[in-house]
């Protein structure tokens, strides 16, 4: 018999992310790591607000994209009623419009997502009611109808971290994430992103300490009131995110 022996950790949450790495301390533990955030929005005694920019989308890349695809569509309606002469004349006027109202929809829903849609999707801890409110913004492929804000709420103590790491080529790094399971068991009902390391510019132990610093300010500890990164990430000049609804911004920012 060998006389040692090393046993892999396993994930303890039901079923794990995917690409899982390591589970963090359980929110209501002592930390093993220093707190420490790379942005911070607001923070006080009742709440605390965290922007998660967004990195799945090469902003200039929309921009440029919407408007190529609006000349596009503008050449297509034209070449369609220029080229109506002769027996197929109605059917040119049909792919015509059919083109210039497919085309525009597309070049909508990219110049929508460059000025419309926020790059900034943050998250509030209320230690005053042990809640976590997650801000998200609903885009469809649908750009003429309006895009819904949404907002998802739990308990902070149903809430775990993880951390993975996809080896997809366009989301390769370290992740953390928070996953919420049913109250006392380990079975998983719903993920959220917490922060990434390719473009947030974080290591896997930078990833534990906002994890250590979340848990740190729910237990009504003292945290530093000031992130490594203060300023915000002028590479994605991220506009700052809608007003959150009315009733959740009032819950979200107020003891009970």
């Amino acid at each position: 018999m060998p006389l040692f022996s090393f046993e892999e950790p396993e994930p303890k949450l039901n079923p794990p992310i995917s690409c899982w790495r390591e589970d963090m301390p359980e929110n209501h533990e002592p930390q093993l790591v220093p707190p420490q955030l790379h942005w911070l929005t607001t923070l006080n005694d009742t709440f605390l607000e965290i922007p998660r920019y967004s990195t799945e989308v090469a902003w200039g890349g929309m921009f440029v994209c919407g408007v190529f695809i609006s000349i596009f569509a503008i050449g297509w309606g034209w070449f369609g009623f220029v080229m109506q002469d002769g027996l197929d004349g109605y059917w040119m006027i049909a792919m015509g419009l059919m083109g210039l109202m497919v085309f525009s929809g597309l070049a909508l829903f990219f110049l929508k997502m460059y000025f419309v849609q926020p790059r900034d999707q943050p998250f509030r801890l209320n230690r005053k009611r042990q809640k976590i409110y997650i801000y998200e913004y609903k885009r469809t492929f649908f750009p003429w109808l309006k895009w819904p804000v949404t907002i998802r709420s739990y308990n902070w103590a149903d809430v775990h971290g993880e951390i993975c790491y996809p080896g997809a080529r366009l989301d390769m790094g370290y992740q953390l994430f928070g996953s919420v399971c049913e109250p006392g068991t380990n079975n998983v009902i719903a993920r959220f992103i917490i922060a990434k390391d390719s473009r947030e510019r974080s290591s896997r132990e930078q990833l534990c300490q906002i994890w250590s610093y979340l848990c740190v300010y729910m237990q009504h500890d003292q945290v530093v009131a000031e992130p490594d990164s203060p300023g915000r990430p002028d590479d994605w000049r991220p506009r700052e995110a809608d007003q959150w609804p009315a009733e959740m911004e009032l819950e979200s920012t107020t003891a009970p």
